[in-house]
């Protein structure tokens, strides 16, 4: 049986798509699944496409378009391993990252998380994405913190190992929507697994990169990628309904509509109000003015 399917999701990036599989080793207890979410012919060469040359490398070309969500799922569904590993394209893996990933190969545990370092994609100058991922972790390990919020904090799929049997059995996949597609899955995925199915590693995995350009500095410019964000965060937080999970605050999300422009402000508050979510995760708040 493979051990580990590492899935990566593409889409126009196929120098730092190269970056990312010359981190992971070309073996056959590794499943390599890149995804290429439509790419455009004018920045790729199909004929010489990164993972073609690698033996245990599989290259499924979407033509859907449907994003980062939907190459995910469509991964899934080519995963054979014990494990499921997901990777950004624009991100890499540690020297050693697959000598750890083995340590844990037999645990018992259904979603582990690991520490990131983050760096500029650029020029590998220092970033700070890893920061709180790693302060969650610390916390958890010190017991500030339980292991399920210490995961959800970065609700990414990065970084971390999720038994492939136990994902499919509960179902979980992937929103295919324009940003924000993998926060119901992390969150579906750590809060149906029982207390003692989750654990933190205190040891480093992955590279997380900034880049002007990616998914994740578009949301906060992107009308769109914007208002795909607040609607999977008041999903989110109507998914926690038990309130054993920190919920955002929606109110929060709806302002920071301002800053690109009126038109997306408004849409959003309308759409607040009209589910009920304007002052949803309000409660957050007050709990930090409190302890401060």
């Amino acid at each position: 049986m493979i051990t580990f399917s590492v899935i990566i999701p593409h889409h126009n990036i196929p120098q730092l798509l190269q970056r990312c599989l010359d981190s992971i080793p070309d073996e056959p207890d590794v499943q390599v699944i890149v995804v290429d979410d439509n790419s455009s012919a004018d920045k790729v060469d199909f004929d010489h496409f990164p993972g073609l040359e690698r033996k245990y490398t599989e290259c499924v070309f979407d033509k859907q378009g449907g994003g980062a969500g939907h190459a995910r799922n469509v991964g899934m569904q080519h995963a054979d391993g014990k494990w499921l590993v997901f990777a950004d394209a624009d991100d890499f893996f540690v020297d050693d990252a697959f000598d750890m990933l083995y340590k844990h190969r037999d645990d018992s545990e259904d979603v582990i998380l690991f520490k990131t370092e983050s760096v500029n994609s650029d020029d590998y100058t220092p970033s700070d994405r890893h920061l709180r991922l790693n302060k969650a972790i610390d916390d958890a390990l010190s017991g500030e913190i339980s292991v399920k919020k210490a995961i959800l904090k970065i609700p990414s799929p990065w970084s971390k190992m999720f038994r492939r049997s136990y994902i499919q059995g509960r179902g979980v996949t992937f929103d295919e929507t324009y940003a924000s597609n993998d926060m119901m899955f992390v969150l579906k995925a750590t809060c149906w697994a029982n207390d003692n199915a989750v654990k933190v590693v205190d040891e480093h995995l992955y590279v997380v990169t900034t880049r002007s350009g990616s998914l994740v500095a578009l949301k906060g410019t992107s009308p769109r990628n914007y208002l795909s964000t607040l609607d999977v965060l008041i999903r989110c937080n109507q998914f926690c309904t038990d309130g054993n999970y920190e919920r955002r605050p929606i109110l929060v999300q709806v302002i920071r509509g301002l800053k690109i422009g009126p038109r997306t402000f408004w849409k959003a508050l309308v759409y607040a109000i009209r589910t009920h979510s304007l002052f949803s995760g309000l409660s957050v708040i007050f709990k930090k003015m409190v302890w401060r």
